[in-house]
């Protein structure tokens, strides 16, 4: 796959930074998962987040979000309006969905909301119709009665971005999105995500999908346990990646079958 055939796509205008890592460490069992990270995520930016297996990105995730706790170093959260942490979105690798328990699509993504009960009268008027309006933001509009059990793997995904989106977030997380979801739903998300950003939402995506990322992504962070690339998605090549991993782009799940552009 050579990165540099890739075609050009609309990239938004991040704002101001919005959150800050200074040299973040993590240590666990005696084993170092993370080393002196240092990144930023800006007001509008999509950041895609790549790297091997074990290579520390989920657990960059769950320090981000205050869920594990670092060794050393700080994050730190710049909002104007709260002065502090933001409202932010997650969107995890697996959905925690019981897929033999039979919830409507609607009823996944009002769990998003913290103040999801009482789901009667006025308050439960509104969380649908917020439920609703998340849904029309990631195209399942049509969707909101379906069992979430028989969506396919992408409206699974898209459904859970929505999920994310009932509390407004200013920053989403998300964790391997199109992992087992084929390339026209991963172009489906991806698309989703970069609109997002133009409405001023920042987002941290973990991906395997090197191709993809590079061409959705304002800025790309290569991870395996230290940072050893970070930049503009444009500049990252082939030999970048050669060099900060050592292996070939297969080996970090880049689909050899993805005809972007062509």
């Amino acid at each position: 796959m050579n990165l540099s055939s890739r075609p050009s796509s609309s990239v938004a205008r991040p704002g101001e930074p919005l959150l800050a890592v200074h040299g973040l460490g993590l240590t666990l069992s005696q084993r170092q998962i993370l080393s002196g990270i240092s990144l930023e995520l800006k007001t509008g930016e999509f950041l895609g987040l790549i790297g091997p297996n074990g290579g520390g990105k989920t657990s960059l995730l769950r320090v981000i979000l205050g869920v594990m706790a670092p060794t050393c170093g700080q994050v730190i959260w710049h909002d104007p309006v709260t002065a502090g942490k933001p409202a932010i979105g997650y969107v995890p690798q697996r959905s925690g969905v019981d897929q033999n328990y039979p919830l409507r699509t609607l009823e996944i993504v009002t769990q998003g909301s913290a103040g999801a009960l009482p789901r009667w009268g006025e308050r439960g008027r509104a969380l649908r119709l917020q439920a609703e309006a998340a849904l029309r933001r990631v195209g399942l509009e049509t969707e909101h009665d379906t069992p979430f059990a028989v969506l396919s793997g992408g409206q699974q995904r898209r459904a859970l971005v929505a999920r994310a989106l009932m509390d407004n977030p200013k920053v989403l997380l998300i964790d391997e999105p199109t992992a087992g979801v084929d390339a026209q739903g991963q172009d489906q998300i991806c698309s989703i995500l970069r609109d997002l950003t133009r409405h001023g939402i920042a987002i941290l995506l973990v991906s395997h999908d090197i191709p993809l990322i590079a061409e959705y992504a304002d800025r790309i962070a290569c991870l395996c346990v230290s940072l050893h690339w970070h930049g503009a998605a444009h500049e990252l090549t082939d030999e970048i990646v050669h060099e900060a991993y050592r292996c070939e782009l297969e080996n970090y799940g880049a689909s050899t079958h993805r005809k972007h552009g062509s």
